[in-house]
């Protein structure tokens, strides 16, 4: 395999940067920095003009429309960019040396690296680890594939004690020299079948975060999730486990309604804010990964008492006549969906539907009629999840196409003391940019209300 290039190779080497998305641009940005020759190609023309684009073209960056006929040391690929897409294929055929830009990133880093990957809880931890080690009085940046948030190449060039970085299976699926010192594996659910095509490739690539961990390192998974556990062989960090089931004495657990970390309370779990049990999971995740990485108790105590979520994520947008309304939008896969469903001690009116994955979603509508007092069905799965709720004898529920009409028929079913949860269970590229995109609508069409 060859090694990482270091950063004065890189000033001297000529880069291709494949997509210029944040992390491409984030990317050709630091490269600029360090004098290096930066060539950009992305499949979208429209692109080249935006400001960010511009911008660094007046600081040298050369567009390119035949990237195959370049000769370049490196391309840097954007996680957007998927195996199949045509200018990498050629370019691979060419023998070019393709890295993601996480991965390259990585290597440049100056101070130690927290990973988190997983299905679902990626971001909610990523940022309780940060705010954590801040807490602690650590220097800390928080980025990666987190939304909204920074690309890890947009910290190079600055100093930090940690790196607190979220890991998507598209960034770690080319991974070929990814390390963190904190490796973490929250659980594995089917997601983004559409791209892996099988369960077992998607796991595959959420693993080799583990795979060229050292002895040094730390490997924190899963204790509860038994397709996590299967990945206890990978790589040769230390095993670190997380539990709400299991007494464990050199990890974290959920205890006499305390959260423990190597045999002693760091925090009660009421002092948590944000609703769910899978945020108690998420919780002990992070106290893992930030004890390991030096947070002091005091500051793992404060986050917990003041972290209200992020957005898109279990989000209290108002409260109108006595209706609480929660978006969700971050909620993309079924699996997602079954504990957002879980995380209210009641019944719901709910909004559900998007675009599919390739994802199996049977529990998810058995949940729905658990779970949901009335569901409003919107996008292009509405149909289809109306036929699996009519198949289960559940008839509370109307189809209403899209966000705004979904809006308005929950809120004529609504009374006071109810929740209306908005969570879609399905991706959001049937109507909206992306789940940001769609969750900015959700808030604009309840704050639209009387």
């Amino acid at each position: 395999m060859t090694r990482a290039p270091t950063r004065g190779e890189l000033a001297e080497s000529r880069v291709l940067v494949l997509g210029l998305g944040r992390a491409g641009l984030a990317m050709a940005g630091f490269l600029l920095g360090l004098g290096t020759q930066v060539f950009a190609y992305d499949d979208n023309a429209a692109v080249f003009r935006s400001p960010g684009a511009r911008r660094l073209r007046e600081r040298g960056m050369r567009f390119t429309r035949k990237p195959e006929r370049l000769e370049v040391d490196w391309v840097v690929v954007s996680p957007g960019i998927e195996d199949q897409n045509q200018a990498l294929k050629r370019l691979r055929k060419a023998g070019a040396e393709v890295v993601d830009e996480l991965d390259l990133s990585s290597t440049l880093v100056r101070g130690g690296l927290v990973g988190v990957t997983g299905t679902n809880g990626k971001s909610t931890t990523v940022a309780l680890v940060g705010q954590m080690l801040k807490r602690t009085g650590k220097r800390v940046f928080v980025g990666g594939n987190i939304a909204p948030g920074r690309p890890l190449a947009s910290g190079l060039r600055g100093r930090f004690d940690w790196y607190v970085v979220e890991a998507s299976s598209f960034q770690l699926e080319r991974a070929r020299w990814f390390a963190p010192d904190v490796a973490v594996v929250l659980n594995i659910t089917a997601d983004h079948l559409d791209r892996h095509l099988t369960r077992a490739r998607y796991a595959e690539a959420k693993f080799r975060i583990l795979d060229r961990q050292s002895e040094s390192q730390f490997a924190v998974l899963n204790r509860d999730d038994p397709v996590v556990m299967k990945a206890k062989e990978r790589g040769r960090g230390e095993r670190v486990l997380f539990s709400m089931r299991y007494k464990l004495r050199r990890g974290a657990l959920l205890n006499r309604r305390g959260l423990w970390f190597r045999g002693r309370e760091v925090a009660p779990a009421n002092l948590l804010r944000i609703p769910g049990r899978h945020n108690i999971q998420n919780a002990l995740a992070a106290v893992c990964a930030a004890k390991l990485a030096g947070a002091s108790d005091r500051a793992v105590r404060r986050t917990l008492a003041e972290f209200r979520g992020l957005e898109h994520r279990l989000e209290a947008v108002r409260e109108l006549g006595g209706v609480t309304w929660v978006n969700n939008s971050m909620c993309t896969n079924p699996a997602a969906g079954v504990h957002s469903l879980r995380a209210f001690g009641r019944k719901v009116v709910l909004i559900t539907g998007g675009s599919e994955k390739g994802l199996a979603f049977g529990e998810y509508a058995e949940e729905v009629t658990r779970r949901a007092k009335w569901t409003v069905l919107m996008g292009s799965s509405g149909p289809k999840l109306a036929r699996r709720l009519e198949r289960l004898g559940y008839s509370r529920f109307e189809v209403a196409g899209e966000l705004g009409r979904a809006v308005r028929a929950a809120n004529a079913r609504a009374k006071p003391g109810d929740i209306v949860l908005f969570s879609p269970a399905f991706a959001s590229f049937d109507q909206f940019r992306d789940f940001q995109d769609r969750g900015e609508a959700f808030r604009r069409e309840v704050r639209s209300l009387g």
